[in-house]
């Protein structure tokens, strides 16, 4: 009893310490659903404002084997700042069994990841110093992990923190090829080269024919953010200038691959350099390969994947892989907003960018049909990952463990072995362990039923139960009922005992010694067969 007590105890000072290193209140960064000036409620408001469905993913992003359609939805990551649950599970391989997770997600999340990638969905990857490592090295991608800085491009009205991230076409997916292929992307696909995209082009083959009235946000659909209002004129231009908030770099050895449908589209410039040594100095070596010397540019800092070559077919997944976590926080998505202190205090005067542009031509592009109609399915929808930040409400960390959990053994087959196994176990201590109740008789024998004989002495002790079983066994003698012998007169059931000592154990209440005890219960077992 002492045994199983402490280990109850040690068990539950487990669960506390694990549970407690999730109950500490913390400042929330680029979730969704935040409205301080590091968070992304303003994108997550403009897709909401074009009639899109938003939600997240507390849990684990497993749940993603669980989408319907997955080439009407978009998955976004932004800064994964918690690493990920190891939990054991089969490998598949001839280790068999995996005891140790990846960085970021779990072997089983990023193949549930790639699999909703090979079935049309599209996923967004915003991340620097963060856990990405493991989910994009599963699409042929390293994150270098160190900070980028630019000596040319950072900005100066800012800090040398904020980089500038030029992409001079953002559609041009072969580098030896000069073709671009804007077409791919239902805001940019213009067929009469007229400027105007052909979802609202009265005619898209003839250059000569154009808008038939002015746009408004119901016929822009998705592309509604390039159409300037006031000069009444569509932005055509497929390029980028993102601003970068400490952006990191992929290595350079696993920084796209075009024969993989990997294509590098952004780069920092030639005199960027990544702090190698971490130091938060550049140290400069020659070619920047000397000991102890910073790596010098040019660095890939935004990767696209397509299923299909050239991202040809609109209906295949995409996956996007920007080396900066805060690319979509609302201080550089939302320029304005940020300098009119919409976001809470924030001390500097952000330039106007791109990268709410690039945001939403990347959901257009995701979502919106490309047979020229500009369609939106009704099952369209945008989940973010919330899975891998930290929660703001008390106990929120602790409930979505519990929940990462859960799905956990009701998702991997290992998972659901050892809770069989576990299950299984539980139930035969339960069984081998439970008492027997007091109204329990034995009518067979009077020895006790447990672990052998090894307690019979303690059972022997019960003068009541032995006489219970004494009575059972006259009235199955007597093939009585119950109702039958309980209406039995005293002198009835005396002679059927016809046993003066057993008469006098059921009449007399007494308390026996075991030596007594032991002397009726051998008259008991002889009874009846005389």
């Amino acid at each position: 009893m002492v045994a199983l007590s402490l280990f109850y105890l040690t068990l539950g000072l487990l669960f506390t310490t694990v549970a407690g290193t999730y109950i500490e209140r913390s400042e929330v960064h680029q979730s969704a659903y935040g409205t301080d000036w590091n968070d992304m409620s303003s994108f997550k408001e403009d897709i909401n404002d074009q009639g899109i469905t938003t939600t997240s993913i507390v849990s684990s992003p497993l749940l993603l084997e669980e989408i319907q359609s997955p080439s009407d939805t978009v998955f976004v990551v932004s800064g994964i700042e918690r690493d990920t649950i190891s939990l054991p599970r089969f490998s598949g391989d001839s280790s068999v069994i995996q005891l140790v997770e990846g960085l970021g997600y779990s072997t089983s999340e990023i193949e549930a990841i790639r699999k909703f990638v090979e079935r049309g969905g599209t996923i967004v990857v915003l991340d620097d110093f963060g856990y990405a490592q493991g989910l994009a090295a599963e699409f042929g991608l390293g994150y270098s992990g160190h900070q980028l800085y630019d000596t040319q491009s950072w900005d100066p009205d800012l800090d040398f923190n904020y980089v500038w991230m030029n992409i001079t076409n953002g559609f041009n997916y072969t580098a030896a090829s000069s073709t671009s292929r804007t077409n791919t992307n239902p805001c940019l696909a213009d067929a009469d080269v007229d400027g105007i995209p052909d979802f609202i082009d009265e005619q898209p083959e003839n250059s000569q024919v154009g808008l038939s009235s002015t746009p408004n946000p119901s016929t822009l659909s998705l592309c509604s953010h390039r159409w300037d209002s006031v000069s009444a004129t569509y932005n055509t231009d497929p390029g980028y200038d993102l601003l970068l908030n400490q952006p990191s770099a992929f290595d350079k050895e696993n920084a796209g691959d075009e024969d993989k449908n990997l294509y590098a589209l952004g780069f920092s410039t030639q005199d960027a350099y990544l702090d190698t040594n971490d130091d938060g100095e550049l140290t400069v070596g020659f070619s920047g390969s000397e000991v102890g010397a910073d790596e010098q540019g040019p660095f890939a800092m935004y990767v696209k994947y397509c299923r299909s070559r050239n991202c040809d077919n609109s209906d295949s997944g995409r996956a996007y892989f920007v080396t900066d976590g805060s690319l979509l926080v609302n201080s550089v998505y939302d320029p304005q907003g940020t300098n009119d202190g919409a976001y809470g205090t924030f001390n500097k005067s952000i330039d106007d960018n791109d990268n709410r542009r690039w945001a939403l031509d990347l959901i257009a592009e995701a979502l919106m049909s490309n047979d020229g109609n500009g369609t939106i399915s009704p099952d369209a929808q945008v989940i973010f990952d919330e899975s891998r930040h930290q929660q703001p409400s008390f106990m929120g960390d602790t409930y979505n463990l519990l929940y990462y959990i859960l799905i956990y053994f009701t998702n991997d087959w290992m998972a659901m072995l050892l809770m069989f196994l576990g299950l299984f176990i539980l139930f035969e201590f339960i069984i081998i362990k439970k008492l027997d109740p007091e109204p329990w008789r034995h009518v067979f024998s009077i020895i006790y039923y447990g672990y052998g004989d090894s307690r019979r002495y303690e059972y022997y002790g019960r003068a009541n139960k032995i006489k219970q079983i004494l009575l059972t066994r006259v009235r199955n003698v007597n093939s009585l009922t119950r109702e039958e012998f309980d209406a039995l007169p005293a002198r009835d059931l005396q002679k059927m005992v016809n046993d003066p000592v057993l008469v006098k154990f059921i009449f007399e209440d007494r308390r026996y010694s075991m030596e007594e005890m032991i002397a009726v219960i051998k008259r008991i077992k002889t009874w009846g067969r005389r």
